[in-house]
């Protein structure tokens, strides 16, 4: 090879840059390496030594295989490194270099390829499979391959290594409230909230949703985990402050610990799972850690919902009914519908277990419809009969959360198909239909009125803000909770409060309705004031439909 003008042309015409070097000493680049060291000029590149261009140790270590071979072998050697530009910022390059002649001497070529977007894009891709994008902490792979690190070191050093689960309470109602952009933004706030309340080495990650978890690796059981848990509850109940202005959450922590617990990661993943529903169910605002009572817990809990997926088709679910009467005359005026399981192996699943756990797997909205269906074409058949052509039936509306508030949209379908008036169909409602999204409930609220059906207020004066909620709630009628009238006789403060009550609705224009009357004398004590609606044992326990119909027309004793 020699220098002449005809390759001069030609090396600047390669696509590549290219070095011609001896010794250290630049002989010879073309204007892509040039480029590549960030310089315009490729005479200015011999000005330097290449070891003022090159840091790194690979570098030095092709340089130390090269003088390791005799010169003008076929050796090709290849290394991918780092250099430093004219313009201090750094760069990555695939090199070739290979032995050559050049002036009659042996010489070596360097050929490079900047490479650097190309390794930005590669950790682009690798930040984005293993981060979440909206928080920047490990995502759920990331997550795994680390807990699963933790746990082999944890096995090889003997050591403990705490695993916690993180679901933030009313989450949902931040989403719903002030939007989507303001749920982000608290899940960002959270993530940062969480990085405060932990080591650098530990492990905070987002599963996705509004769950995170944590990884404590190094620790004993007992007081750091307990602390830590605890430092993240205080954290999530101070005020975020979210589109102008401020919002309150809290969080619910599971925690299990290897080995302690278990030794496998899809074990501890369960156990914690497990513990964190545990704190759901003891309130929220809770960390519970995980034992082994929890475990036929968490099982019977999910063949509970497997079969209440099947409840609806297997016809397990039914209606009872209880009459509402006319407290001056003992007239049968209607009945409140409740709903039943009746399980075929376990019997008869409370309302307070099932109801609770729909809401948690997203079947209430499909229950609720069911059941005000039911309810309506039942009390449709009853308003045939001569002696029942006023029969009304009222419904509790079991839905709290405004994402499944679309029942509203099933009622006029549902009357249609009955034939049932609107004025017949009665929806009881509790004050925490406003707890998630009280705009939209509102609305569906109004649509309701709009359409002639009722609405009243169930368990009135066991609330924090009834009150103020009877203000708002465009109800006709309240009902006093059941558990105030056992003592409504024989309890002077039960007493006060019970008339109270009745003297706030009649002034706010509102029916009353008492329910849980079991004697003779609580009747007339609410009938003696203005109450003129009861339910309750005196007159009949809820029952099935074939029961009820022995009662229709019927005029109820008050003695």
């Amino acid at each position: 090879m020699t220098d002449s003008n005809d390759f001069r042309l030609l090396v600047d015409d390669l696509p590549d840059g290219m070095l011609l070097h001896r010794e250290g000493t630049i002989l010879l680049a073309n204007r892509q390496a040039a480029s590549i060291f960030g310089l315009d000029d490729p005479a200015a590149l011999a000005l330097c030594p290449l070891s003022a261009h090159f840091h790194s140790d690979a570098w030095k270590r092709l340089l130390q295989s090269i003088s390791d071979s005799p010169p003008l072998t076929r050796n090709r050697w290849s290394a991918t490194m780092e250099l430093t530009r004219a313009d201090d910022r750094g760069a990555v390059i695939d090199t070739a270099t290979s032995w050559t002649v050049y002036q009659g001497e042996p010489a070596l070529i360097t050929t490079m390829r900047d490479i650097t977007q190309i390794r930005r894009q590669e950790e682009e891709i690798r930040h984005q499979a293993n981060y979440d994008t909206l928080t920047g902490l490990p995502n759920r792979a990331l997550f795994l391959d680390r807990l699963n690190r933790e746990i082999i070191r944890a096995k090889r050093t003997q050591t403990r290594v705490a695993l916690m689960f993180i679901d933030l309470d009313r989450f949902k109602w931040v989403n719903d409230t002030l939007g989507h952009a303001a749920g982000d933004d608290l899940l960002r706030q959270v993530a940062q909230r969480l990085q405060n309340s932990v080591r650098k080495s530990d492990t905070v990650a987002r599963l996705g949703g509004d769950e995170f978890t944590v990884i404590l690796p190094d620790m004993a059981r007992g007081p750091f985990a307990e602390r830590v848990a605890a430092e993240i509850l205080l954290q999530l109940v101070q005020p975020f402050m979210l589109m102008g202005q401020e919002a309150f959450i809290s969080g619910s922590v599971g925690v299990t610990i290897c080995p302690d617990d278990a030794t496998e990661l899809d074990d501890l993943l369960k156990n914690a799972d497990t513990a964190m529903y545990r704190a759901k169910g003891d309130g929220r605002n809770a960390y519970r850690f995980y034992t082994h009572d929890m475990h036929a817990e968490a099982e019977a809990r999910v063949a509970l919902e497997k079969d209440l997926h099947h409840a609806l088709e297997r016809n397990e679910l039914v209606v009872h009914y209880q009459p509402i009467v006319d407290l001056n005359t003992g007239r049968l005026l209607g009945a409140e519908s409740f709903l039943r399981w009746e399980h075929p192996t376990r019997g008869s699943v409370s309302p307070a277990i099932f109801v609770r756990l729909a809401e948690e797997i997203g079947l209430i909205a499909k229950i609720t419809a069911w059941t005000i269906e039911t309810a309506c074409a039942q009390a449709q058949r009853w308003r045939q009969r001569p002696d029942s052509a006023d029969f009304v039936i009222s419904v509790n509306l079991f839905c709290t959360r405004c994402r499944e508030l679309s029942t509203d949209d099933r009622i006029p379908d549902i009357l249609h198909a009955t034939g049932l008036p609107p004025k017949a169909l009665i929806l009881e409602i509790t004050e925490n239909i406003l707890s998630e999204n009280a705009d939209k409930a509102m609305a569906m609220l109004n649509h309701l009125i709009r359409l002639g059906v009722t609405l009243w207020l169930d368990d009135f004066g066991t609330g924090y803000s009834s009150l103020s909620v009877l203000k708002r709630l465009p109800v006709s009628g309240i009902k006093i909770d059941r558990t105030f009238i056992p003592e409504v006789t024989n309890d002077p403060e039960t007493n006060v409060l019970v008339q109270a009550i009745m003297s706030l609705a009649h002034s706010l224009k509102r029916k009353v309705i008492g329910e849980g009357i079991e004697t003779s004398a609580q009747a007339a004590f609410l009938r003696e004031r203005g109450c003129h609606m009861g339910q309750g044992y005196l007159f009949q326990k809820p029952v099935d439909a074939a029961t009820f119909e022995g009662i229709l027309g019927r005029t109820f004793s008050l003695l």
